[in-house]
Protein backbone atom coordinates (compact mmCIF):
# COMPACT_ATOMS: atom_id res chain seq x y z
CA UNK A 1 0.00 0.00 0.00
CA UNK A 2 1.26 3.48 -0.48
CA UNK A 3 1.46 6.19 1.95
CA UNK A 4 2.40 9.51 2.32
CA UNK A 5 5.69 9.16 4.64
CA UNK A 6 7.27 11.51 6.92
CA UNK A 7 10.81 12.24 7.38
CA UNK A 8 13.35 9.94 8.57
CA UNK A 9 14.01 10.95 11.77
CA UNK A 10 17.47 10.22 11.33
CA UNK A 11 18.35 12.05 8.72
CA UNK A 12 20.63 14.97 9.26
CA UNK A 13 20.29 18.11 7.32
CA UNK A 14 23.50 20.67 5.52
CA UNK A 15 21.28 23.63 6.40
CA UNK A 16 18.15 22.97 8.65
CA UNK A 17 15.11 24.56 8.51
CA UNK A 18 14.36 27.75 10.37
CA UNK A 19 12.29 27.71 13.49
CA UNK A 20 10.23 30.49 11.70
CA UNK A 21 9.20 28.77 8.98
CA UNK A 22 7.45 26.35 11.18
CA UNK A 23 5.15 29.73 12.47
CA UNK A 24 2.40 30.87 9.47
CA UNK A 25 2.64 34.22 8.63
CA UNK A 26 -0.91 35.04 9.85
CA UNK A 27 -0.60 33.13 13.30
CA UNK A 28 -1.66 35.13 16.46
CA UNK A 29 1.30 34.21 18.27
CA UNK A 30 3.32 36.46 16.37
CA UNK A 31 0.65 39.24 17.91
CA UNK A 32 1.14 38.30 20.69
CA UNK A 33 5.13 38.53 20.68
CA UNK A 34 5.06 41.68 18.72
CA UNK A 35 2.46 43.68 21.47
CA UNK A 36 5.09 42.74 24.38
CA UNK A 37 8.48 43.82 22.66
CA UNK A 38 6.28 47.13 22.26
CA UNK A 39 5.86 47.48 26.49
CA UNK A 40 8.09 48.90 28.76
CA UNK A 41 8.11 46.63 31.19
CA UNK A 42 9.91 48.41 33.78
CA UNK A 43 7.55 51.53 33.76
CA UNK A 44 4.72 48.96 34.03
CA UNK A 45 6.26 47.68 37.01
CA UNK A 46 7.30 44.59 36.39
CA UNK A 47 10.05 42.93 38.42
CA UNK A 48 13.84 42.30 37.09
CA UNK A 49 12.57 44.11 34.13
CA UNK A 50 15.94 45.83 35.01
CA UNK A 51 18.34 43.19 35.92
CA UNK A 52 21.27 43.70 38.10
CA UNK A 53 24.58 43.42 36.96
CA UNK A 54 25.60 40.85 39.26
CA UNK A 55 24.15 37.12 40.43
CA UNK A 56 22.38 34.77 38.07
CA UNK A 57 21.13 36.22 35.32
CA UNK A 58 17.15 35.99 35.48
CA UNK A 59 14.61 35.50 32.73
CA UNK A 60 13.51 38.65 30.62
CA UNK A 61 9.97 39.16 32.22
CA UNK A 62 8.84 40.32 28.42
CA UNK A 63 9.33 36.29 27.56
CA UNK A 64 7.77 34.99 30.88
CA UNK A 65 4.40 37.46 29.71
CA UNK A 66 4.17 36.38 26.39
CA UNK A 67 4.11 32.81 27.76
CA UNK A 68 1.26 33.52 30.09
CA UNK A 69 -0.80 34.97 27.70
CA UNK A 70 -0.47 31.98 25.53
CA UNK A 71 -1.13 29.98 27.55
CA UNK A 72 -4.31 31.56 28.93
CA UNK A 73 -5.16 31.93 25.38
CA UNK A 74 -5.05 28.48 24.73
CA UNK A 75 -6.55 27.05 28.17
CA UNK A 76 -3.18 26.39 29.68
CA UNK A 77 -3.12 28.47 33.01
CA UNK A 78 -1.09 25.92 35.28
CA UNK A 79 2.89 26.94 35.43
CA UNK A 80 3.54 23.13 35.58
CA UNK A 81 1.66 22.50 32.46
CA UNK A 82 2.91 25.81 30.84
CA UNK A 83 7.17 24.33 31.39
CA UNK A 84 5.98 21.11 30.01
CA UNK A 85 4.50 23.03 26.24
CA UNK A 86 7.65 25.08 26.17
CA UNK A 87 9.55 21.60 25.54
CA UNK A 88 6.36 20.57 22.97
CA UNK A 89 4.65 23.29 21.55
CA UNK A 90 6.48 24.85 18.45
CA UNK A 91 4.54 27.81 18.89
CA UNK A 92 6.18 28.55 22.32
CA UNK A 93 9.25 27.47 20.97
CA UNK A 94 8.91 30.05 18.24
CA UNK A 95 7.67 32.13 20.98
CA UNK A 96 10.30 31.78 23.49
CA UNK A 97 12.99 31.68 21.14
CA UNK A 98 13.37 27.44 22.29
CA UNK A 99 14.03 28.68 26.25
CA UNK A 100 12.26 26.31 28.92
CA UNK A 101 12.24 28.35 32.42
CA UNK A 102 10.81 25.69 35.27
CA UNK A 103 7.23 25.82 36.97
CA UNK A 104 8.43 27.62 39.96
CA UNK A 105 9.95 30.70 37.87
CA UNK A 106 6.67 30.62 35.82
CA UNK A 107 4.36 30.55 38.86
CA UNK A 108 6.16 33.39 40.66
CA UNK A 109 6.37 35.60 37.75
CA UNK A 110 2.85 35.50 37.72
CA UNK A 111 2.63 36.38 42.12
CA UNK A 112 5.10 38.89 42.23
CA UNK A 113 3.65 40.93 39.72
CA UNK A 114 0.36 41.08 40.02
CA UNK A 115 -0.08 44.97 39.59
CA UNK A 116 2.12 45.10 36.53
CA UNK A 117 -0.24 42.27 34.93
CA UNK A 118 -3.25 44.67 35.62
CA UNK A 119 -1.02 47.51 34.25
CA UNK A 120 -0.08 45.36 30.56
CA UNK A 121 -3.62 44.86 30.56
CA UNK A 122 -4.85 48.46 30.32
CA UNK A 123 -1.82 49.75 28.14
CA UNK A 124 -3.34 47.70 25.26
CA UNK A 125 -6.72 49.09 25.78
CA UNK A 126 -5.03 52.47 25.85
CA UNK A 127 -3.49 51.30 22.48
CA UNK A 128 -6.55 50.66 20.69
CA UNK A 129 -7.93 54.10 22.12
CA UNK A 130 -4.53 55.72 20.89
CA UNK A 131 -5.05 53.97 17.32
CA UNK A 132 -9.24 54.82 16.92
CA UNK A 133 -9.82 51.29 17.26
CA UNK A 134 -12.75 51.67 19.66
CA UNK A 135 -16.07 53.30 19.66
CA UNK A 136 -15.24 55.35 23.19
CA UNK A 137 -19.20 56.33 22.98
CA UNK A 138 -20.93 53.44 24.83
CA UNK A 139 -19.86 50.23 26.95
CA UNK A 140 -22.02 47.60 28.08
CA UNK A 141 -21.53 46.92 31.69
CA UNK A 142 -22.02 43.50 33.45
CA UNK A 143 -20.47 40.96 36.23
CA UNK A 144 -19.83 37.34 36.56
CA UNK A 145 -18.99 34.91 38.95
CA UNK A 146 -15.51 33.03 39.20
CA UNK A 147 -14.91 30.29 41.27
CA UNK A 148 -11.86 30.75 43.97
CA UNK A 149 -9.28 28.05 44.09
CA UNK A 150 -10.54 26.86 47.46
CA UNK A 151 -13.63 24.47 47.32
CA UNK A 152 -17.19 25.54 48.85
CA UNK A 153 -17.09 22.27 50.91
CA UNK A 154 -14.12 24.45 52.97
CA UNK A 155 -16.07 27.63 53.95
CA UNK A 156 -17.50 27.41 57.68
CA UNK A 157 -20.68 29.24 58.71
CA UNK A 158 -21.91 30.84 61.43
CA UNK A 159 -24.56 28.89 62.37
CA UNK A 160 -22.09 25.48 61.80
CA UNK A 161 -19.42 27.33 64.73
CA UNK A 162 -22.29 27.07 66.56
CA UNK A 163 -23.67 23.67 65.74
CA UNK A 164 -20.10 22.43 66.15
CA UNK A 165 -19.50 24.19 69.63
CA UNK A 166 -22.51 22.54 71.18
CA UNK A 167 -21.46 19.18 69.57
CA UNK A 168 -17.92 19.29 71.34
CA UNK A 169 -19.28 20.93 74.66
CA UNK A 170 -21.39 17.75 74.69
CA UNK A 171 -18.71 15.65 73.66
CA UNK A 172 -16.34 16.75 76.60
CA UNK A 173 -19.36 16.54 79.18
CA UNK A 174 -19.70 12.93 78.37
CA UNK A 175 -16.06 12.02 78.57
CA UNK A 176 -16.05 14.09 81.70
CA UNK A 177 -18.44 11.75 83.30
CA UNK A 178 -16.83 8.52 82.47
CA UNK A 179 -13.50 9.56 83.45
CA UNK A 180 -15.69 10.10 86.69
CA UNK A 181 -17.32 6.45 86.52
CA UNK A 182 -13.85 5.15 86.20
CA UNK A 183 -12.46 6.77 89.01
CA UNK A 184 -15.33 5.35 91.27
CA UNK A 185 -14.87 1.99 89.71
CA UNK A 186 -11.36 1.67 90.32
CA UNK A 187 -10.53 -1.12 87.42
CA UNK A 188 -7.35 -2.19 86.70
CA UNK A 189 -8.16 -0.68 83.18
CA UNK A 190 -8.79 2.94 84.74
CA UNK A 191 -5.06 4.73 84.13
CA UNK A 192 -5.96 3.52 80.63
CA UNK A 193 -9.14 4.31 80.25
CA UNK A 194 -8.04 8.46 81.38
CA UNK A 195 -5.49 8.18 78.82
CA UNK A 196 -7.58 7.36 75.99
CA UNK A 197 -9.98 10.17 77.48
CA UNK A 198 -7.47 12.49 77.69
CA UNK A 199 -6.01 12.37 74.22
CA UNK A 200 -9.62 12.49 72.61
CA UNK A 201 -10.64 15.90 74.94
CA UNK A 202 -7.04 17.54 73.51
CA UNK A 203 -8.42 16.49 70.61
CA UNK A 204 -11.97 18.12 70.80
CA UNK A 205 -9.75 21.34 72.78
CA UNK A 206 -8.19 21.79 69.45
CA UNK A 207 -11.41 21.64 67.21
CA UNK A 208 -12.61 24.33 69.89
CA UNK A 209 -10.03 26.41 69.35
CA UNK A 210 -9.86 25.95 65.73
CA UNK A 211 -13.68 27.18 65.91
CA UNK A 212 -12.82 29.82 67.87
CA UNK A 213 -10.31 30.85 64.93
CA UNK A 214 -13.47 31.08 62.84
CA UNK A 215 -15.11 32.83 64.81
CA UNK A 216 -12.55 35.86 65.11
CA UNK A 217 -12.27 35.88 61.40
CA UNK A 218 -15.59 36.41 61.15
CA UNK A 219 -16.48 38.95 63.80
CA UNK A 220 -13.45 40.71 62.53
CA UNK A 221 -14.21 40.53 58.76
CA UNK A 222 -17.80 41.69 59.93
CA UNK A 223 -19.37 38.66 57.80
CA UNK A 224 -21.35 35.09 58.76
CA UNK A 225 -18.44 32.69 56.72
CA UNK A 226 -14.89 32.00 56.70
CA UNK A 227 -12.41 29.62 54.29
CA UNK A 228 -9.71 29.44 56.49
CA UNK A 229 -7.49 28.43 52.98
CA UNK A 230 -8.82 30.91 51.23
CA UNK A 231 -10.23 33.56 53.54
CA UNK A 232 -10.46 36.42 50.88
CA UNK A 233 -13.24 34.35 48.77
CA UNK A 234 -17.01 35.31 49.73
CA UNK A 235 -20.05 32.80 49.12
CA UNK A 236 -22.09 34.25 46.19
CA UNK A 237 -25.00 33.48 44.16
CA UNK A 238 -24.11 31.98 41.06
CA UNK A 239 -27.52 31.13 38.28
CA UNK A 240 -27.38 27.60 37.80
CA UNK A 241 -24.50 26.48 39.81
CA UNK A 242 -26.07 28.00 42.82
CA UNK A 243 -23.55 29.10 45.91
CA UNK A 244 -20.11 29.23 45.00
CA UNK A 245 -17.17 30.38 46.71
CA UNK A 246 -15.64 32.75 44.54
CA UNK A 247 -14.91 36.64 43.41
CA UNK A 248 -17.40 38.94 41.30
CA UNK A 249 -15.64 40.26 38.13
CA UNK A 250 -16.84 43.35 36.57
CA UNK A 251 -16.46 44.53 33.10
CA UNK A 252 -16.76 47.09 30.63
CA UNK A 253 -17.23 46.32 27.26
CA UNK A 254 -17.14 48.77 24.20
CA UNK A 255 -20.21 48.18 22.10
CA UNK A 256 -18.06 49.30 19.01
CA UNK A 257 -14.54 46.56 19.37
CA UNK A 258 -15.65 44.25 21.78
CA UNK A 259 -13.19 45.13 23.77
CA UNK A 260 -12.84 45.14 27.19
CA UNK A 261 -11.74 48.29 28.46
CA UNK A 262 -12.05 48.01 32.19
CA UNK A 263 -12.47 45.24 34.37
CA UNK A 264 -12.55 44.39 38.12
CA UNK A 265 -12.40 41.60 40.37
CA UNK A 266 -14.00 42.23 43.60
CA UNK A 267 -15.83 40.74 46.35
CA UNK A 268 -19.06 42.33 46.07
CA UNK A 269 -21.91 39.07 46.34
CA UNK A 270 -23.96 41.21 44.15
CA UNK A 271 -23.79 44.24 41.36
CA UNK A 272 -26.27 46.61 43.29
CA UNK A 273 -22.72 48.75 44.58
CA UNK A 274 -20.66 47.99 41.27
CA UNK A 275 -22.61 50.37 38.70
CA UNK A 276 -20.68 53.81 39.79
CA UNK A 277 -16.97 52.41 39.72
CA UNK A 278 -17.16 50.03 36.51
CA UNK A 279 -18.42 53.37 34.62
CA UNK A 280 -15.96 55.22 36.31
CA UNK A 281 -13.18 53.02 35.35
CA UNK A 282 -14.63 52.44 32.16
CA UNK A 283 -15.10 56.61 31.99
CA UNK A 284 -11.19 56.68 32.62
CA UNK A 285 -10.10 54.16 30.37
CA UNK A 286 -11.49 55.62 26.77
CA UNK A 287 -10.38 59.38 28.32
CA UNK A 288 -14.15 60.11 27.50
CA UNK A 289 -15.87 63.00 28.89
CA UNK A 290 -19.30 61.94 28.47
CA UNK A 291 -20.43 58.01 28.67
CA UNK A 292 -23.44 56.14 27.59
CA UNK A 293 -23.40 53.22 29.76
CA UNK A 294 -25.93 49.79 29.79
CA UNK A 295 -26.39 47.74 32.85
CA UNK A 296 -28.98 45.24 33.16
CA UNK A 297 -31.27 45.64 36.74
CA UNK A 298 -28.93 44.06 38.97
CA UNK A 299 -27.34 47.33 39.01
CA UNK A 300 -30.40 49.48 39.75
CA UNK A 301 -28.82 51.92 42.36
CA UNK A 302 -30.59 55.08 42.64
CA UNK A 303 -27.56 57.20 44.09
CA UNK A 304 -25.19 55.69 41.68
CA UNK A 305 -27.30 56.60 38.48
CA UNK A 306 -27.26 59.83 40.48
CA UNK A 307 -23.44 60.49 40.53
CA UNK A 308 -22.75 58.78 36.99
CA UNK A 309 -25.06 62.16 35.38
CA UNK A 310 -23.28 64.27 37.48
CA UNK A 311 -19.45 63.54 35.83
CA UNK A 312 -20.72 63.27 31.88
CA UNK A 313 -22.23 59.26 32.33
CA UNK A 314 -25.60 58.73 31.18
CA UNK A 315 -26.57 55.37 32.77
CA UNK A 316 -29.39 53.13 31.58
CA UNK A 317 -30.53 50.54 34.05
CA UNK A 318 -34.12 48.61 34.58
CA UNK A 319 -35.42 49.10 37.95
CA UNK A 320 -35.48 46.26 39.96
CA UNK A 321 -39.18 45.18 40.50
CA UNK A 322 -39.93 45.43 44.27
CA UNK A 323 -43.14 43.31 45.67
CA UNK A 324 -45.53 45.79 46.60
CA UNK A 325 -49.61 45.80 47.78
CA UNK A 326 -51.69 42.81 46.39
CA UNK A 327 -53.20 42.71 42.92
CA UNK A 328 -56.37 43.59 43.90
CA UNK A 329 -55.53 46.27 45.84
CA UNK A 330 -55.11 50.19 44.69
CA UNK A 331 -51.45 50.05 43.39
CA UNK A 332 -49.03 53.09 43.98
CA UNK A 333 -48.51 53.59 40.42
CA UNK A 334 -52.19 55.25 40.88
CA UNK A 335 -51.03 57.73 43.43
CA UNK A 336 -49.75 61.21 41.52
CA UNK A 337 -46.82 62.72 43.22
CA UNK A 338 -47.38 66.52 43.48
CA UNK A 339 -43.30 67.96 43.02
CA UNK A 340 -44.50 71.34 44.49
CA UNK A 341 -46.04 70.63 47.60
CA UNK A 342 -43.75 67.56 48.19
CA UNK A 343 -46.81 65.18 48.71
CA UNK A 344 -48.52 62.19 47.25
CA UNK A 345 -52.58 62.75 45.81
CA UNK A 346 -54.24 59.60 46.00
CA UNK A 347 -56.77 58.31 43.93
CA UNK A 348 -59.28 60.18 46.07
CA UNK A 349 -57.63 63.06 45.74
CA UNK A 350 -56.68 63.15 49.26
CA UNK A 351 -52.73 64.69 50.36
CA UNK A 352 -50.66 61.98 51.88
CA UNK A 353 -47.71 64.59 53.35
CA UNK A 354 -44.10 63.32 54.07
CA UNK A 355 -43.58 61.95 57.41
CA UNK A 356 -40.35 59.79 57.66
CA UNK A 357 -37.54 58.17 55.88
CA UNK A 358 -35.86 55.09 56.00
CA UNK A 359 -31.96 56.04 55.53
CA UNK A 360 -31.04 52.04 55.00
CA UNK A 361 -33.19 51.95 52.21
CA UNK A 362 -33.27 55.28 50.83
CA UNK A 363 -36.75 55.81 50.92
CA UNK A 364 -38.98 58.84 51.86
CA UNK A 365 -42.23 57.70 53.72
CA UNK A 366 -45.73 59.50 52.62
CA UNK A 367 -48.53 58.30 54.56
CA UNK A 368 -52.36 59.31 55.83
CA UNK A 369 -54.20 58.11 58.09
CA UNK A 370 -58.31 58.66 58.76
CA UNK A 371 -59.53 56.88 55.59
CA UNK A 372 -62.26 54.65 57.14
CA UNK A 373 -65.05 57.35 55.21
CA UNK A 374 -63.16 56.55 51.88
CA UNK A 375 -65.69 54.53 49.56
CA UNK A 376 -61.76 53.73 48.30
CA UNK A 377 -60.57 52.21 51.91
CA UNK A 378 -61.25 48.55 51.49
CA UNK A 379 -59.15 48.55 48.69
CA UNK A 380 -56.60 51.11 49.33
CA UNK A 381 -57.09 51.48 53.34
CA UNK A 382 -58.23 48.35 55.00
CA UNK A 383 -56.90 49.61 58.59
CA UNK A 384 -57.57 53.20 57.68
CA UNK A 385 -53.98 54.39 56.86
CA UNK A 386 -52.41 54.06 53.82
CA UNK A 387 -48.61 55.09 53.07
CA UNK A 388 -46.36 55.36 49.87
CA UNK A 389 -42.65 55.96 49.45
CA UNK A 390 -40.24 57.69 47.15
CA UNK A 391 -36.63 56.99 46.65
CA UNK A 392 -34.39 59.59 47.77
CA UNK A 393 -33.08 59.44 43.67
CA UNK A 394 -36.49 58.97 42.03
CA UNK A 395 -35.70 61.41 39.56
CA UNK A 396 -32.53 59.30 38.27
CA UNK A 397 -34.46 56.49 38.00
CA UNK A 398 -37.22 58.02 36.16
CA UNK A 399 -34.95 59.65 33.57
CA UNK A 400 -33.25 56.07 33.01
CA UNK A 401 -36.66 54.51 32.62
CA UNK A 402 -37.68 57.28 29.63
CA UNK A 403 -34.67 56.11 28.15
CA UNK A 404 -35.68 52.55 28.16
CA UNK A 405 -39.14 53.28 27.03
CA UNK A 406 -37.74 55.54 23.79
CA UNK A 407 -35.90 52.70 23.21
CA UNK A 408 -36.86 49.07 23.86
CA UNK A 409 -34.33 47.39 21.83
CA UNK A 410 -31.52 49.11 24.65
CA UNK A 411 -31.41 45.93 26.65
CA UNK A 412 -31.02 43.49 23.91
CA UNK A 413 -27.92 45.52 22.96
CA UNK A 414 -26.61 45.42 26.62
CA UNK A 415 -26.57 41.72 26.28
CA UNK A 416 -24.99 40.95 22.65
CA UNK A 417 -21.87 43.89 24.10
CA UNK A 418 -21.54 42.86 27.74
CA UNK A 419 -22.02 39.00 27.86
CA UNK A 420 -20.47 37.37 24.92
CA UNK A 421 -16.68 38.42 26.39
CA UNK A 422 -17.35 36.07 29.47
CA UNK A 423 -18.56 33.23 27.62
CA UNK A 424 -15.58 33.42 25.63
CA UNK A 425 -13.41 33.86 29.04
CA UNK A 426 -15.63 30.53 30.14
CA UNK A 427 -16.44 28.64 27.93
CA UNK A 428 -13.41 28.87 24.56
CA UNK A 429 -10.80 29.99 27.47
CA UNK A 430 -11.71 27.85 30.10
CA UNK A 431 -11.23 29.85 33.05
CA UNK A 432 -14.29 29.30 35.67
CA UNK A 433 -11.61 28.66 37.79
CA UNK A 434 -8.77 30.48 39.54
CA UNK A 435 -5.77 28.47 40.11
CA UNK A 436 -4.44 30.68 42.74
CA UNK A 437 -5.34 31.70 46.37
CA UNK A 438 -6.32 35.09 47.14
CA UNK A 439 -7.74 38.59 45.84
CA UNK A 440 -4.29 39.87 44.27
CA UNK A 441 -3.32 36.78 42.60
CA UNK A 442 -7.18 36.46 41.20
CA UNK A 443 -6.36 39.70 39.49
CA UNK A 444 -3.42 38.74 37.95
CA UNK A 445 -4.82 35.49 36.76
CA UNK A 446 -8.36 38.03 35.64
CA UNK A 447 -5.51 40.81 34.00
CA UNK A 448 -3.73 37.77 31.76
CA UNK A 449 -6.94 36.57 30.70
CA UNK A 450 -8.34 39.61 29.65
CA UNK A 451 -5.56 40.50 27.84
CA UNK A 452 -5.54 37.38 26.04
CA UNK A 453 -9.48 37.94 25.40
CA UNK A 454 -8.41 41.81 24.07
CA UNK A 455 -5.93 40.50 21.72
CA UNK A 456 -7.94 38.04 20.62
CA UNK A 457 -10.57 39.76 19.30
CA UNK A 458 -8.91 42.92 17.51
CA UNK A 459 -6.72 39.72 15.93
CA UNK A 460 -10.77 39.07 14.73
CA UNK A 461 -11.41 42.50 13.79
CA UNK A 462 -8.74 43.50 11.98
CA UNK A 463 -6.56 40.31 11.26
CA UNK A 464 -2.73 39.21 11.83
CA UNK A 465 -1.02 41.84 9.52
CA UNK A 466 -3.01 44.96 9.95
CA UNK A 467 -2.37 43.83 14.22
CA UNK A 468 1.09 43.67 13.15
CA UNK A 469 1.21 47.14 11.27
CA UNK A 470 -0.28 48.43 14.09
CA UNK A 471 2.02 47.91 16.67
CA UNK A 472 5.38 48.43 14.04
Amino acid sequence: MRHIEGADRMQESLLPESLDDYVDADDPVRVIDAYVDTLELAALGFSKAQPKLTGRKPYNPADLLKLYVYGYLNRVSSSRRLERECARNVELMWLLRRLRPDFKTIADFRRENAAALQAACAAFVEFCRRGGLLGGKRVGIDGSKFKAAASVDRVMRRAQVSRDRAEIEQRIAAYLEQLDRADEQGADGAALERAQVQQALERLKRRGERLDRFEQAMNEGERDEHCETEPQARLMRSGREGTVLGYNVQSAVDDASGVIVHHEVTQEPGDTRSLLPTAQGAQRALEARTLEVLADAGYANGEHLQRCEDIGITATVPRREIPGVPPDRVQKAQFRYDAERDCFVCPAGQLLARKTKSERRKLHIYSRSGCESCPLSPQCAPGGSRSVTRHFYEQAYERSQARLQADPTLMGQRMAIAERPFATLKQAMGLRRFGCRGLQAAKAEMAIAVLGYNLKTMIGRLGVQRMLAALA
